[in-house]
């Protein structure tokens, strides 16, 4: 059985950085462990047009690194920055004490996930520049269940081609994407009194980060809830520990943030762009049962298995979604239409050199799964100079058993105390309430979340354009372009 692979080596770019201009495509193909490899193939490509192509040539805009990196290369602990609005000394009117984890393992708490919609966007914190199809969901190239053909290939992928010109950044966490796809659909969204039928809204990354809280001590957060019509928004607002430590990256560091990107493109293409567009994003909405909540949330998703089925849902305009609650269980035994994969990339040469069972980041892994209903994990194994030579699919469910400093029950506990220690602290609507958004904070070093309230201008996440719209109208609202 043979597999056709291309890839870039140093020789493809002037430099081997992805300064330079691509020239060659090396294309070559692997047989089974029985045969020897056939030599590649050049061949130089050529503009087949006579008329001249005028290239643009991208601005360099990152600093270069020296290959390869140390092999014992020290990962500092963050620096803690004292959040101004909630000094040491700052006492809450309530708070939500956090236990050791194992106090909340065990706990028999319900969960149930359906993706209940999809949106594609260039910018989420632009609501103009989403639609509602799958032009940004990429698509893997390779079997994901075909272990034996995947240990087989023999692939050198470069994830250096490029850096020269991406420094890839956090996403925003501004809501508005999400609120754009809830105005779309807002008539099956509410109830006869115009409340929505869901408890809470926010983006997976806020719900891992309050649930990563269970064994973070050098971080804090802080959230900033609004409820508005029934329904609890959350919205991260970044502390000056985390905004030291964004833009307090070091060369290296943004360097490996990179790779993780232009990884995703080499599974995703045989002739993967000079960069990615990390910006350009496909995301799931999610809806989940935990205990008596209901939480709605958009899920960035890396790619999809080949074999999956990209067709517009949207057409069918009997499909609604009424009683979201119904509409789980009547969904379970219809048969997936597409497998969702994470894409990771790690510092090891095989799957035995990762300590799944005591690292703790491994948690986070498959809290990030676990969320969207993703059950495998496609491992690019890297080595000092950030080539990758070898894949291998990981199943979440392996990750859940070999923990031993974390459980998922434990997890889930701990997110359903939140979010009722939230509904209790705030009883009245937005509107009703001034304008008043809470801010919830949490503190590494007391283990505690506290919160105070605020109507500054600042904190108003929620734009105008979702709140001033009429509800009981089908009209789909589009915020007017700035």
């Amino acid at each position: 059985m043979s597999s056709s692979l291309t890839y870039f080596n140093k020789d493809t770019f002037l430099d081997g950085t992805g300064r330079g201009k691509l020239s060659r495509q090396v294309a070559f193909t692997l047989q089974s462990n029985m045969e020897s490899p056939c030599p590649p193939s050049l061949s130089i490509i050529k503009d087949k047009t006579k008329k001249k192509k005028h290239h643009h040539i991208p601005e360099i805009v990152s600093i270069d690194i020296k290959l390869p990196l140390p092999p014992n290369m020290e990962h500092n602990k963050p620096i803690f920055i004292p959040c101004e609005q909630f000094p040491s000394d700052y006492i809450s009117p309530t708070s939500l004490s956090i236990l050791h984890w194992s106090k909340y393992h065990g706990r028999n708490i319900s969960f149930y996930l359906k993706d209940i919609g999809y949106f594609s966007t260039a910018d989420r914190s632009d609501a103009n520049r989403c639609r509602e199809d799958f032009r940004y969901l990429k698509q893997l190239i390779y079997d994901i269940n075909d272990i034996r053909q995947l240990k087989q290939m023999k692939i050198e992928f470069d994830l250096n081609i490029g850096s020269a010109y991406l420094n890839p950044a956090e996403p925003s966490t501004s809501l508005d994407s999400i609120l754009w796809w809830i105005s779309r659909h807002k008539t099956s969204l509410l109830d006869k009194k115009g409340r929505f039928t869901f408890d809470f809204v926010a983006w997976r990354g806020t719900i891992r980060k309050i649930m990563s809280s269970l064994f973070n001590y050098d971080t804090d957060w802080r959230i900033g809830v609004i409820h508005y019509r029934g329904a609890y928004f959350f919205h991260v607002f970044h502390t000056e520990t985390e905004l030291n430590i964004e833009f307090g990256q070091t060369p290296i560091e943004k360097r490996m943030c990179y790779w993780g990107h232009k990884f995703e493109d080499y599974l995703c293409s045989e002739t993967p762009p000079l960069f990615p567009s990390p910006k350009k994003l496909f995301s799931l909405v999610n809806l989940a049962t935990l205990g008596v909540h209901t939480l709605v949330y958009g899920s960035e998703i890396d790619a999809c298995t080949p074999d999956s089925i990209l067709n517009d849902d949207n057409n069918n305009k009997s499909k609604t979604i009424t009683n979201l609650n119904n509409d789980i269980d009547s969904n379970k035994t219809h048969k997936k239409k597409r497998t969702y994969v994470e894409i990771k990339v790690v510092y090891a040469q095989n799957m035995l050199e990762l300590h799944t069972t005591t690292a703790r980041k491994y948690g986070k892994w498959w809290s990030q799964c676990f969320l969207t209903g993703i059950e495998q994990i496609l491992l690019g194994f890297r080595d000092d100079y950030g080539i990758v030579r070898q894949i291998q699919p990981l199943l979440i469910k392996d990750i859940e058993t070999r923990a031993r400093t974390w459980s998922s029950s434990s997890f889930l506990s701990f997110l359903n105390e939140f979010c009722a220690f939230v509904r209790k602290t705030i009883t009245k609507d937005y509107f009703e309430d001034g304008k008043t958004v809470y801010l919830f904070y949490f503190s590494p070093q007391e283990k505690k979340i506290k919160w105070r309230t605020t109507t500054e201008s600042a904190y108003q996440f929620l734009p105008d354009w979702f709140t001033s719209q009429d509800f009981s109208s089908s009209e789909v609202v589009i915020p007017s372009e700035h």
